[in-house]
């Protein structure tokens, strides 16, 4: 049974994923603070690296497991 709630969960992971590369990451740049400026860049990269695996997972699950 597929319920459809993949897409919003990929779009969510990439917004969230791009604002945070785009507003948080240049403010801790701009603002000299390295720790906040790495882990938020890190942060970004993470959300959206999970929205292509939640993609790559339900193409491997929908064309091969099912």
């Amino acid at each position: 049974m597929y319920i459809g709630y993949f897409h919003y969960v990929i779009v969510l992971c990439w917004v969230t994923g791009g604002l945070i590369l785009f507003t948080d990451v240049k403010a801790y740049k701009n603002a000299s603070l390295k720790k906040e400026h790495k882990v938020s860049k890190y942060l970004g990269w993470v959300n959206i690296l999970i929205g292509f695996g939640i993609i790559t997972a339900d193409f491997i699950y929908s064309h091969f497991m099912w």
